[in-house]
């Protein structure tokens, strides 16, 4: 055989130039998949002390004051902050303490949850908490990288009686 065309047919090396063009797409997905992953589990952790926050108001007693109120919101706003495990900050963090007069009822960009306008014991608008919790999140590839909005939006009854 013809030691040019030997070298001609020779295939060495192709398997890793193929490698080193397909590499970049690898890593670029297995990257967004990764921060995609962490940006999700930041979503679950910011709902659940948005949740936990508003469970927490909803059996927390307050006055009825003005004062009490704002000791009341920002008792549930520590204790969102608290939960959240270092990923939110007080400023990331609204509560209110409401009486739905109407339907449609949106404090904190919280709308009221079906059923809420009323309270089937005492026949009277029943107060709500609203929690809602913003936080900005970074998902990466190689390629470009996005910054999501992670919302968690929660409305619990209140459950105490206002002395």
């Amino acid at each position: 055989m013809n030691p040019q065309r030997h070298l001609m047919r020779d295939e060495r090396g192709a398997a890793l130039v193929e490698f080193a063009l397909l590499l970049p797409l690898i890593m670029a997905i297995l990257l967004g998949t990764v921060t995609g992953g962490y940006a999700y589990f930041q979503k679950i952790s910011l709902v659940d002390a948005a949740r936990e926050g508003a469970r927490y108001g909803a059996s927390l007693k307050h006055d009825g004051t003005s004062a009490g109120i704002a000791s009341f919101e920002t008792s549930v706003k520590l204790r969102v902050v608290e939960l959240s495990a270092g990923q939110l900050q007080a400023a990331d963090v609204c509560v209110k303490l409401v009486t739905p007069t109407s339907a449609g009822n949106t404090d904190c960009g919280v709308s009221d949850p079906p059923g809420a306008l009323s309270d089937p014991t005492a026949l009277s608008p029943a107060s709500l908490v609203k929690v809602s919790a913003t936080k900005v999140a970074t998902v990466e590839t190689i390629f470009f990288t996005t910054h999501p909005t992670l919302t968690a939006k929660v409305a619990a009854r209140y459950e105490r009686d206002v002395v």
